[in-house]
């Protein structure tokens, strides 16, 4: 193997690398989404019951 097929096989598995990083940064995005919408439906439907004093 020589150095210029050992650059193009590093540079491919960089390459690689960064896409599986991106596609782990939108399921995390999407993961924050949903975690953020479920609170606030949570805190909206604890707004919503009725509070009885202690």
């Amino acid at each position: 193997m020589t150095q210029e097929e050992k650059l193009d096989a590093i540079l491919e598995t960089v390459k690689d690398m960064k896409a599986q990083l991106d596609k782990q940064d939108e399921q995390i995005e999407y993961v924050v989404a949903r975690l953020n919408h479920m609170r606030d439906k949570a805190h909206a439907q604890r707004e919503q019951q009725t509070a009885w004093p202690k």
